[in-house]
């Protein structure tokens, strides 16, 4: 049970991370969730603590409340997350339920040393608007691993994620007992493995079936002695779930105790723990090719300490064409707690398809490179011809829903607001539909044909469903555009339950699917 938003399941994927932000060697999966496990005792984690969308109930990744308002999660979970967009439920056990302590998130400190691509120092500490009452805290490692455990004893991973590779998520809380590995066994397992060791442990069985998995990221490892429980890790990934020979890898929260002091305040706060807001994935709306298309993207200062941004630059894929950065406010500029800059950029396309931006940033404070994406759909438009029908189409007029054109001897409904769509290109689940025969001519006996490929019309059947099952190569339909599963291992995420990556709702949908 380790993803959700994250990806521990034990793949190295962040789940932020577009495919196409990773090298070949670099096709992790990070899918944190519980493979192998019972339901858990809802009185043995009361700390347990689920990270939620701040106006929905569906958890994304796991954490632990460790007191005086203070969350631990790790920091793919919330990577590119506002503190306004996201909330806690201290001791929820139910998925998608109401039971827990609801609490909003004021602050997001991520370690200033994480780094998506090896998610090293993939931990982060949220502070929460208030102290919450009538919640229990859990007991945190210091010092060093070697004081809590030995290599082989039996560590607990609780969770919410999926309870297989590719399946779904249980409806409570669930929990699985994991040996610790030595740091020379996990090595042997190659790629990203080899880098484990210095803030980060392995847990698991060589002959796999037992882990945590997708949901499950940012979920605590504990260890129980003597009747007390003390977190050691924080769920951060793998490769697959439960597969052999790969096994979990959890932030060791001792070797990264200082920070988690650093922010809570038992030690004096290091100069460089930042909270850098931002909004890493966004669809824009469509545009058609020759028109300038532009964005403005925010970076803010969530947190206390003041940062100075640096190092802005952007860089354009797909179709785009001469992207450019047409108002800097940020380069060199220094944050205050609680305010933010923007970096204003414009862009054309070469030709229909995905335009994509990216725009790439620092901060003095850490070494850490933020990376914010944008993408929008560039479409050709059919100038129309001459004619004697009323209410011809016109590709410079604004239609909106339920007026009505004539076009290519059809008379055609707009669905919602439109400009430029050419109603003969619209398909099945475009913004026009035919509502009859038009009983006129045009001056122009035939219509250009369209420049683009014709929509591929999908069956209702097809329709997209949170929790159903989708594989690489599938095809669904969801509010009226049509998608495809991506392939292994982007498509692990097309059928979460529920999804994060519901195809075209929010950002990070785009890591599992593709727009046709």
């Amino acid at each position: 049970m380790k993803l959700s938003k994250s990806l521990l399941a034990l793949a190295v994927l962040p789940m932020f991370a577009s495919a196409d932000d990773l090298s070949q060697t670099q096709n992790h999966i990070i899918q944190p969730k519980i493979v192998g496990g019972i339901t858990a005792d809802p009185t043995e984690w009361k700390f347990y603590t689920q990270i939620v969308s701040r106006y929905s109930n569906r958890s994304y990744c796991g954490a632990s409340y460790i007191g005086n308002g203070y969350v631990l999660t790790a920091a793919h979970c919330v990577e590119g997350d506002s503190p306004s967009q996201i909330a806690v439920k201290i001791g929820g056990v139910v998925y998608n339920g109401t039971d827990g302590v609801r609490a909003n998130v004021s602050e997001i400190h991520m370690h200033p040393s994480y780094r998506r691509a090896t998610l090293s120092y993939d931990i982060a500490v949220l502070k929460l608007d208030s102290v919450p009452q009538g919640v229990s805290a859990v007991e945190i490692a210091d010092g060093s691993l070697a004081q809590y455990a030995s290599i082989g004893d039996w560590l607990t991973v609780a969770g919410l994620g999926r309870t297989s590779e590719g399946g779904s998520s249980p409806t409570r809380l669930q929990e699985v007992d994991v040996p610790l590995v030595s740091d020379a066994t996990c090595r042997q397992a190659g790629g990203n493995y080899t880098t484990v060791g210095e803030v980060a442990f392995c847990a698991g069985v060589p002959h796999g079936g037992i882990d945590s998995c997708q949901g499950d990221s940012g979920g605590p490892i504990v260890i129980n002695r003597g009747g007390a429980t003390t977190q050691l890790g924080v769920v951060s990934w793998g490769i697959g779930c439960a597969r052999p020979g790969k096994y979990g890898v959890y932030s060791d929260i001792a070797a990264l105790r200082s920070f988690v002091d650093g922010v809570i305040g038992t030690s004096t706060p290091p100069k460089d723990n930042v909270s850098v807001g931002y909004t890493a994935n966004q669809t824009l709306p469509a545009f058609n090719v020759g028109e300038l298309k532009q964005h403005g993207f925010v970076i803010s200062n969530s947190g206390n300490t003041a940062f100075t941004v640096e190092n802005v630059r952007i860089g354009g894929s797909g179709v785009t064409d001469a992207a450019l950065i047409a108002n800097d406010q940020c380069s060199q500029t220094t944050l205050a707690a609680n305010t933010s800059c923007r970096v204003d950029v414009e862009f054309g396309a070469s030709q229909a398809g995905e335009a994509r931006v990216t725009l790439n940033f620092g901060v003095d404070k850490t070494s850490t490179l933020y990376q914010a994406v944008v993408s929008a759909t560039a479409k050709s438009v059919t100038s129309p011809p001459t004619g004697s029908c009323a209410n011809e189409w016109q590709a410079s007029s604004v239609y909106n829903k339920g007026d009505m054109v004539t076009w290519n001897g059809k008379v055609w409904q707009a669905q919602w607001w439109t400009q430029g769509d050419n109603p003969a290109e619209s398909g099945s689940w475009g913004v026009w539909q035919a509502v009859s025969d038009a009983n006129c001519m045009s001056h122009q006996d035939q219509v250009i044909p369209p420049t683009e490929l014709p929509v591929v019309s999908v069956p209702s059947s097809n329709i997209y469903q949170a929790g159903a099952q989708y594989l690489a190569g599938d095809v669904v339909t969801n509010q009226g555009s049509s998608y495809q599963c991506l392939p292994w291992p982007n498509s692990l995420w097309c059928g979460s339950t529920p999804s994060a990556y519901e195809p075209g709702v929010g950002s990070a949908w785009t890591h599992a699917w593709i727009k046709l």
